[in-house]
This record gives C-alpha cells, sequence and structure tokens, in this order.
C-alpha cells in the first residue's frame, strides 16, 4: 500500500474506531440491563484504545493531537454515520446490540481487507492486535444477547 493510501486508511479506521466509541458511550443511556450497560462502558474504552494504537502508528505528523480528534467528535466527516442522537434514542436495547454486533463486524471485515494491503510490520501488528478484539467485542455482545433475548 503507498504512503498516501496507508494514512487514508489509518485515518478512516482511527475515525471508525472513535465513531464506535461514541456509539457505545451514547447508546448505555437509553439501555436497562446492567450487564450490557457494563460491556459497552467497557467496549468504549477499548474502542478508545483502538484508536490509540491506529494514531500511534500513522506515519506522519499531520493530524490533530489525539485529544483533540477525540474531543471534536461527533463530525461532519463520520464514517459509520449510526451516531444519530435521535436514532440511538430510539433504539431498544435488542435494536442496540444487533447494531453493535454488526457494526463489530463490519469493523473486522475492513481492518481484515486493510491487513492484507499493509507491509509495514508496526501498522501490520497494530491492526493484527485490533482484529482480535473485534472479533471479542463481537463475541462478547453476542453473549449479551443470547443472554437477554433468547
Amino acid at each position: 500500500m503507498a504512503g498516501q493510501e496507508l494514512k487514508l486508511a489509518l485515518r478512516k479506521m482511527l475515525q471508525v474506531e472513535l465513531e464506535a466509541m461514541q456509539y457505545y458511550q451514547q447508546t448505555t443511556r437509553f439501555m436497562r440491563d446492567e450487564g450490557a450497560i457494563y460491556h459497552f462502558n467497557q467496549l468504549a474504552q477499548e474502542e478508545l484504545e483502538h484508536a490509540r494504537t491506529f494514531y500511534a502508528v500513522y506515519p506522519d505528523n499531520d493530524l490533530p493531537e489525539f485529544a483533540e480528534l477525540v474531543k471534536n467528535l461527533p463530525n461532519e466527516k463520520a464514517t459509520l454515520k449510526v451516531i444519530d442522537q435521535h436514532l440511538v434514542a430510539r433504539l431498544t436495547e435488542q435494536q442496540a446490540l444487533q447494531l453493535a454486533i454488526k457494526l463489530e463486524a463490519a469493523v473486522a471485515d475492513r481492518l481484515q481487507k486493510m491487513l492484507g494491503q499493509i507491509q509495514g510490520p508496526a501498522a501490520r501488528a497494530a491492526i493484527e492486535k485490533n482484529i482480535e478484539s473485534t472479533l471479542g467485542h463481537q463475541e462478547l455482545i453476542e453473549q449479551d444477547y443470547r443472554r437477554l433475548f433468547r
């Protein structure tokens, strides 16, 4: 993957991780199950850490400070387009969990595709770590879903 493509891909994944963090944070305000709330809060923190790993391997210094990126969410360049206060407020717990499962699956798929194009060892290691963690997130959410709705 060429330098500009790598930068673009890492920027996109950084944004996706921050948006996922925001989704988990916002959704907990409308959930009732303490176990699911706990897991969503935990996932929000892990998404923040994923974003940090992409930020750390970003090969240039043309991004704002990490704290500024986090502070400026949401923004008009949203990738996931699911972080809508009105949408989140209308979701049932079941729908929120279903959406989270789909979100994690989509992120894992994007990361896997990116991994096939990346050569640099630091970026590959960050992506591999995030794939593993993202699949773990998906499994955790699926467990909550099964516990509550099956």
